[in-house]
């Protein structure tokens, strides 16, 4: 029997940026909903997190677990590793420049809970703080969504940002693995390999997370200080979503549910819908050398898992990485700022 108040652990990944974390803390103390606890996984931070986390737990409103690991474990395990480390039913994860979205959003949450039987895995829409409060929409709905291998490659995407994941507690630690630790897409892959083994997802429409908290009205480094924005810092890239098919076409295969239209459904979606966007985001933010570097290296014959298609599937992805590296690359920025909040609706249906 499941209590009328359900526990819920608020899982943080912490390294570094102490600042952030404290301020996401201070947001989250003002949760109506009374059983929650928060659960820091320190993956060795080299400031002072370790003491300003002891020093509030004294006096903070819900109950803070802290551990600090012995070494850098890495993104990967020290994200699993905090959810382990919790004792809710419920597990929301959140990055540590993240929080909650509304005072009663964990009311929201545990609401939906339990007047749908209590799934499995699931996630939200969130608000994000650095460009004033954009609605980052990746739940088109709140509801039961299935499982098997259809419902999880359809969903896949959804599993790239952390923030605001949740899990039945049970369920993932049923599922939890190192498999996939250092790829920096664990959830990922977890969250395809449960849903494909019958696992039970679920939506929130509601935007239950604030993305990207701003300290002080400034926001933190990001990619775009990254990217090459002069020809003599061209170099080819991938964007890493090589690694994205990779773990896509692993957790279908760990489910025994790797067909070559599934693979062959992959490769079409990161092509036509992730690597486009990727190039005409790098134009709007003016690296057009990053562009021409990710138009390299993302040719399908660099790609490890190109073999996997047969020679039909693989000459009409071919055709298509030719044809959208070159509508990407013509295609005008002004265009792209126009339609870019409609298709990305169009492509989460």
């Amino acid at each position: 029997m499941v209590p009328s108040n359900l526990k819920i652990s608020i899982c943080i990944p912490q390294y570094n940026r102490i600042n952030y974390l404290l301020r996401s803390l201070k947001i989250i103390e003002a949760q109506q909903y009374p059983d929650i606890e928060i659960v820091i996984s320190d993956d060795c931070s080299t400031d002072d997190t370790e003491v300003k986390i002891k020093e509030l737990a004294l006096g903070y409103r819900y109950p803070i677990i802290y551990d600090k690991n012995p070494v850098n474990f890495g993104y990967d395990r020290n994200y699993r590793k905090c959810i382990e480390m919790a004792s809710g039913k419920y597990v929301i994860v959140i990055g540590n420049d993240d929080s909650l979205y509304g005072d009663d959003c964990i009311d929201l949450l545990v609401n939906f809970l339990k007047a749908n039987q209590y799934p499995d895995i699931g996630f939200c829409n969130m608000i994000e703080e650095r460009t004033g409060g954009t609605l980052i929409q990746r739940a088109q709905s709140t509801a039961i969504l299935g499982n098997g291998a259809e419902v999880a490659l359809h969903h896949y995407s959804c599993f790239s940002f952390v923030g605001g994941l949740i899990y039945k507690r049970e369920t993932f630690l049923k599922y939890n693995t190192a498999a996939y630790d250092g790829s920096i897409y664990a959830q990922m892959y977890m969250g395809v390999f449960m849903i494909a083994k019958g696992v039970t997802l679920f939506s929130i429409n509601n935007p239950l997370v604030l993305k990207d908290l701003l300290m002080d009205g400034v926001f933190r480094n990001s990619y775009r200080d990254r990217i090459a924005k002069k020809w003599k810092e061209y170099k080819v890239v991938d964007g890493g979503l090589p690694s994205v098919i990779n773990v896509l076409i692993s957790a279908l295969s760990d489910a025994g549910e790797a067909t070559q239209k599934r693979i062959k459904y992959i490769f079409r979606r990161i092509y036509s819908v992730t690597y486009p966007h990727w190039i005409l985001d790098y134009k709007e933010n003016g690296a057009l050398p990053e562009a021409f570097g990710l138009v390299a290296g993302m040719n399908p014959l660099r790609n490890i898992n190109y073999k996997k298609l047969n020679l039909h599937n693989r000459i009409l992805l071919y055709i298509l990485y030719i044809s959208v590296s070159f509508f990407a690359l013509i295609t005008p920025i002004f265009i792209f700022k126009k339609l870019k909040t409609r298709l990305y609706r169009y492509f989460k249906k």
